[in-house]
């Protein structure tokens, strides 16, 4: 049919003629405040579409023009009535930038080619088990009351960027449990009034949630729910800083450098005046005067010019695999469940803000991950849980965990333990984390900590560690307990502090050298005993394995008290000291 059905009116027919050519629809009016979706109500019929117009052409519209391609493109457009695409198939490519709908959505269990639906204003969008062989985005959209792709498979790239959801009558704001993506997920400046449902979704390639607003509904408990969640690339929860600023810096540093080559050029030599770092706001910026200007170079010329494109394009899927400690942060008003998630490349927790209530908590039991990165300005405000999380290397700074015993670390395993880029933390910090997180003492956190420092060969600090851990277990014995735990503590340091033993060794020394110096012991034989020295007598008891020719004497009374006591406790502080020795021995 080469002419548009009876009965449509004069913009539908320009929609009829425009399809079958693969031309844009614009009935926008050139006015920024004029043109805002959120105003959409008020366009006039010379703006308005038919959603069952739309359905028509897609399920079935004219034939494509010859030499042409067609497809539903439509910028600046009232949709009237609900676009009912339940079940049909299309693979007419759809493109919709600026446009009303004053009802929404229908595309449950439809099979299509890509859609875009940029900057649009629609009630709802019902999209469960919908089949897509390219993109679906819906960036800088605003659905007041939800999106709901559950079961979905997203043939490519999924964009949600900029988009803003509220909630349906259950509280969700976005649906999409069991949704599967082949490659991208770019949710960047997502903004939810309400929950944020992906449990059990596959994502093929990156997920990005960076600058994020995410507010849970009063009465429910998570605002952000992915158990269970597959991703195969990395999980991005960061802040979020708009590429298109560094691209500006760029422009003006490729400006001021072709500026700079311009004056070398014409005076054969560097010109002092722009002897400093590309960048600099110095006092000689500009100095060349306009009218002395030349054209810049080729290769100034070209940079300047790529610059400048790169402050224009957009911003959608750039700037990735940096952590970014300034602009939006990531914001969570409500639980964040990550239950049982895994991430084939990294989880990236950073320049993030949570924002937890009483019985709220940021859950990552269970998930598995190459890297964990956790460097919030700020710790949560409730619960974080990492029991039986595996990961491999983690990237923390002790101050971004919650304090009061708010960390569950039990069966909590990593291989290495590493501090952000150009950060240090001390041991003594690291034990802090462990003592101020735990609300009960639990061994298993600290011998994962110790047994990370001595895979990097940090045996030092995970004798500090294994002290610690014993520290924190005497507070928990009864008084008695607490008692003899105090004096493992004082003599041997639990036999990780040798130093201390060695000291109390040579002060069991210098005790029973003074003792029998002056109270000799009688010979055992009168008339065959070696030649008295209380000092090597003295050793000879608090060190039972050597011998120093003192056999001879017979202690009686206190002296033959004390001798015993030396005897016993030089062989608990010898053992201790020569167990310190022995580590240092197989460390060099």
């Amino acid at each position: 049919m080469d002419q548009a059905p009876t009965g449509w009116s004069k913009v539908e027919q320009r929609l009829w003629r425009a399809f079958g050519r693969g031309d844009i629809l614009d009935l926008s009016a050139g006015d920024r405040a004029a043109d805002d979706p959120a105003r959409g109500a008020d366009w006039g019929p010379e703006r308005t579409v038919r959603a069952e117009t739309l359905a028509r052409l897609l399920l079935a519209g004219p034939e494509a023009e010859p030499g042409r391609v067609r497809g539903l493109k439509l910028v600046g457009v009232k949709v009237t009535g609900r676009l009912w695409l339940a079940g049909g198939r299309f693979e007419t490519f759809v493109e919709l930038h600026d446009c009303f709908f004053d009802t929404g959505i229908v595309l449950s269990e439809a099979h299509a080619g890509t859609l875009r639906i940029d900057g649009c204003h629609l009630p709802r969008l019902d999209a469960s088990r919908l089949d897509t062989a390219g993109d679906l985005v819906l960036a800088r959209c605003t659905v007041p009351y939800g999106v709901r792709l559950t079961d979905a498979q997203i043939g490519t790239d999924l964009i949600a960027n900029y988009l803003q959801v509220g909630a349906d009558q259950f509280g969700r704001a976005f649906s999409a449990d069991g949704m599967a993506v082949h490659q991208d997920f770019e949710a960047d400046r997502l903004e939810c009034d309400g929950e944020l449902s992906l449990r059990t979704a596959r994502i093929g390639g990156r997920f990005s949630l960076r600058g994020a607003q995410l507010r849970g509904r009063q009465g429910k408990k998570n605002c952000f729910n992915a158990a269970r969640l597959s991703v195969g690339s990395t999980f991005y929860l960061t802040g979020w800083r708009d590429p298109r600023g560094a691209a500006l810096e760029s422009q003006s540093q490729a400006r001021e450098q072709a500026e700079r080559a311009e004056v070398e050029a014409r005076t054969g030599g560097p010109d002092l005046r722009y002897s400093r770092p590309i960048g600099d706001p110095g006092p000689y910026r500009g100095a060349v005067p306009a009218a002395r200007r030349r054209p810049f170079s080729a290769a100034a010329q070209e940079a300047l010019e790529e610059a400048t494109e790169a402050a224009t394009e957009s911003v959608y899927g750039q700037d990735f695999g940096e952590d970014h400690d300034n602009g939006i942060p990531f914001r969570a008003f409500g639980g964040v469940r990550l239950e049982d998630a895994r991430f084939e490349s990294a989880c990236l927790i950073n320049y993030a803000e949570f924002h937890l209530g009483r019985d709220q908590e940021l859950s990552m039991r269970r998930i598995q991950t190459p890297e964990l990165r956790f460097t919030c300005p700020a710790p949560p405000t409730g619960m974080v849980a990492l029991s039986r999380a595996r990961v491999g290397n983690l990237v923390d700074r002790p101050t971004a965990w919650p304090r009061d015993h708010k960390v569950r670390l039990t069966g909590f395993s990593y291989e290495a333990l590493r501090p952000p880029e150009g950060a240090y933390h001390s041991i003594h910090e690291r034990i802090a984390w462990l003592d101020g997180a735990l609300d009960k003492f639990h061994p298993e956190p600290y011998e994962q900590l110790a047994a990370a420092l001595r895979r990097d060969g940090l045996d030092d600090d995970a004798r500090h560690v294994q002290y610690a851990k014993q520290q924190r277990r005497a507070r928990t014995l009864p008084l008695p307990g607490r008692l003899w735990s105090r004096l493992q503590d004082v003599t041997v340091g639990y036999g990780y502090r040798p130093g201390r033993a060695a000291l109390w060794l040579l002060a069991a020394w210098a005790v029973g050298t003074l003792w029998f110096t002056g109270h000799p012991p009688a010979p055992v034989k009168p008339d065959e005993h070696p030649h008295w020295n209380p000092a090597l007598y003295a050793a000879s008891l608090v060190l039972p394995i050597v011998n120093f020719g003192q056999d001879g004497w017979a202690p009686a009374g206190f002296g033959q008290w004390l001798g015993a006591a030396l005897v016993l406790s030089g062989w608990v502080l010898a053992s201790t000291v020569v167990t310190g020795a022995t580590r240092v021995l197989q460390r060099g």
